[in-house]
């Protein structure tokens, strides 16, 4: 979530343009029609972000570094505000004031006196020897040459992972400025959906719908625009072009790590159960053991020996699903606990992968159930031989055992 809030959409549309056929500019034009039919074509779509994107040196006291300036509108941000939290002062500045300065609002207004607000990371303002109210410039080459553009830091956020060793933001309009670009000219539009595992089966109708309306496209690649770059822009065309990705191609190197992190899980919870059915199993053993008078009367008056297994392995299905159901919603509760106290992440490796600066969990209606059943079957299963046992448990066997 952290990761397609800040860099990524679910789904990614690029306009790819080139005045020749060396030069590549992230320039999409008409993106109001592009918006449209996004709209028309999935029926599944939560919401739209419209980014712009520059990349060019940021001019600082220190030093000078090179940046993409991602000009965004912070109404269409749903989620952006929620993973950036602004850092304090002392976090990227020696001597600083050990609280937050500066605040959101200067990129949510599109008037004169906001439009020329950026918010930096703490890492970026530390390079660069800035604080919130100081100006910085910015130099960009445009379609008509070079560009410089004096910026104010609006705020700083803490870091988020790699994203913010290269990424920036400022208003739509401060983009628009700097690049000569009119209104209806974006980069990339971020579309999300409500299942983003669909991402792909929505990347083809979108590849498709727009092959109908005539737009020319990239050859679809499973890697993100940054990788393809280079290669793109030595091919021969003229004009624009748009490129479509999923959210997994532009973020594949923190999902291998999220997917490690999920088959390590795996193996714990291996290990788990195999300590839980051996309990459970050493359970049983005692429970028939001391029940055998009771199982020997329960066969003399009929039971059959499927009906004493059946009796058994119920019993232990019923208890398993009911402490099951106990731990998991423990668990629950313990989760929304955790994200609640919003613990800060100060190891640098972890902010890398989460793209988040505040430990947030999240667990869903279908994990728990996955869970509740799961560790359901396992105790049944592993009730299963010494039910066999009292099974084969005979009248006469109660007889001596009273004796």
């Amino acid at each position: 979530d952290g990761a397609t809030s800040v860099a990524a959409g679910h789904l990614n549309v690029t306009g790819l343009y080139k005045y020749k056929s060396t030069t590549m500019y992230p320039l999409l034009k008409d993106s109001s029609t592009i918006r449209d039919l996004i709209a028309d074509e999935l029926d599944d779509v939560t919401h739209v972000v419209e980014r712009n994107s520059i990349v060019g040196k940021m001019i600082g006291e220190k030093r000078t570094i090179f940046l993409f300036l991602q000009g965004i509108d912070l109404t269409q941000e749903v989620k952006l505000t929620e993973v950036l939290s602004l850092a304090k002062e002392s976090s990227y500045r020696k001597g600083g004031r050990d609280e937050v300065l500066g605040s959101f609002d200067a990129l949510e207004g599109e008037g004169t006196t906001q439009e020329n607000g950026i918010l930096l990371f703490a890492n970026q303002a530390e390079q660069l020897g800035v604080t919130v109210g100081d100006s910085i410039s910015f130099q960009v080459q445009t379609l008509s040459g070079i560009n410089v553009v004096e910026l104010r830091v609006a705020a700083i956020a803490e870091d988020v992972g790699m994203i913010s060793r290269f990424f920036t933001f400022a208003t739509r309009v401060t983009v628009q400025n700097a690049m000569y670009l009119g209104d209806n000219v974006s980069a990339r539009i971020l579309v999300y959906i409500k299942d983003r595992e669909k991402a792909p089966e929505a990347l083809e109708k979108l590849r498709q719908r727009f092959s109908q309306e005539g737009f020319e496209m990239t050859d679809y690649e499973s890697s993100s625009l940054i990788r393809r770059w280079t290669n793109l822009e030595r091919q021969d065309w003229i004009g624009q072009r748009l490129d479509l990705t999923t959210w997994e191609d532009n973020i594949s190197e923190a999902k291998i790590v999220v997917n490690s992190f999920t088959s390590i899980s795996y193996v714990l919870v291996t290990i788990l159960s195999v300590i839980i059915a051996v309990g459970i199993l050493n359970t049983c053993w005692i429970s028939v053991k001391d029940r055998t008078n009771e199982i020997g009367c329960i066969r003399a008056i009929g039971m059959t020996s499927s009906g004493i297994l059946i009796l058994f392995m119920l019993e232990a299905l019923l208890l398993g699903l009911f402490w099951a159901m106990v731990g998991a919603g423990t668990g629950y509760f313990i989760v929304q606990l955790i994200s609640l106290a919003e613990i800060p992440i100060t190891n640098e490796a972890i902010r890398i992968v989460l793209f988040s600066t505040k430990l947030t969990l999240d667990i869903g209606l279908g994990d728990l159930m996955e869970a509740v059943l799961f560790f359901a079957v396992v105790t049944a299963i592993s009730a299963l031989f010494p039910s066999i046992r009292a099974a084969k448990i005979q009248p006469i066997q109660a007889i001596n055992h009273i004796a």
